[in-house]
């Protein structure tokens, strides 16, 4: 269930790029937090509404703790105007509003005995280091493949590379690991792997998101998609962040974030009549083997 409650920042990292690192003390949220899901943040400042009015939609990056249950948040963002700006100049001592744990995340279950590759492009990152954490505890086979438009892009390689899992980098401009887009590494992987043993999940820009789960469709892979879009209540009020599936419009704050691939239509798409029966087929044949239901 979500909470509301005031979290005391402990660190900010500055990375590069206008990218931050905030841990968060929050000992009541942080263990009912699932890979994929959100908070919504503001910065607490003493006036009586928040300000900016509306609280920011943050995938939570990872949760950490001493001993037992977690008791720590961590939020990896990327300033893009004055309501990140304000959450990245948060310092130690001060305090950040949030509501959550929101959304419905990443099913995990889907990953059991398969090889799993997660696909991050940009600060989609941020949605995924949870994940990775978690199925590598679990014993899972892991791969983690991140791709951005060059090294100064990308951030928190380092807390992949310490769980011990392959990790595949590609930039456009060839600056770091391999020269081009994520979708070359991801055709190298087809051809390494059985595609029935695959299992995919994926987060960033929607290109990317988009070329990943052609590909997947096509050759009949489970795909999970965390969908990137401006949220403006994070619990299904405003209706502000509705997107299309092959039966229904959904509402990517309490459907999603995560949604499968197979149903997931993206702009400008027209799915044919057929199109959709096919796809709809694979999604079936995907929540048998997987068990995800949602989206």
């Amino acid at each position: 269930m979500a909470q509301v409650l005031e979290a005391p920042v402990l660190q900010r990292i500055v990375l590069p790029r206008d990218n931050f690192l905030l841990e968060l003390e929050a000992p009541s949220m942080a263990p009912e937090i699932r890979p994929g899901q959100f908070v919504m943040a503001a910065p607490c400042d003493g006036l009586s509404l928040p300000n900016p009015l509306l609280k920011r939609a943050l995938a939570v990056y990872s949760v950490a703790g001493k001993g037992g249950a977690p008791s720590r948040i961590q939020l990896l963002l990327k300033v893009i105007g004055d309501g990140t700006r304000r959450l990245a100049d948060a310092q130690p001592g001060s305090t950040l509003g949030l509501v959550g744990p929101l959304g419905n995340g990443f099913d995990l279950e889907a990953g059991k005995g398969r090889i799993n590759l997660i696909l991050a492009g940009g600060i989609g990152i941020a949605s995924v280091l949870l994940l990775a954490e978690q199925l590598a505890r679990a014993g899972e086979v892991v791969e983690l493949l991140y791709g951005a438009r060059s090294e100064r892009d990308l951030v928190g390689i380092s807390d992949f590379e310490k769980l011990d899992i392959p990790v595949l980098v590609t930039t456009e401009d060839g600056s770091r690991g391999e020269k081009g887009l994520i979708t070359e590494g991801l055709k190298r992987c087809l051809e390494r792997f059985p595609r029935e043993h695959l299992n995919l999940y994926t987060c960033g820009p929607n290109p990317m998101m988009q070329a990943v789960s052609r590909l997947a469709v096509e050759h009949g892979i489970p795909c999970q998609i965390s969908v990137e879009t401006k949220m403006a209540c994070g619990f299904g009020v405003c209706l502000g962040c509705s997107i299309k599936t092959l039966d229904s419009y959904r509402l990517a704050c309490t459907h999603g974030p995560v949604f499968q691939a197979e149903t997931f239509v993206w702009e400008g798409e027209n799915p044919s009549s057929e199109d959709t029966l096919r796809r709809q087929a694979g999604s079936s044949s995907s929540r048998r083997r997987t068990g995800l239901s949602h989206g």
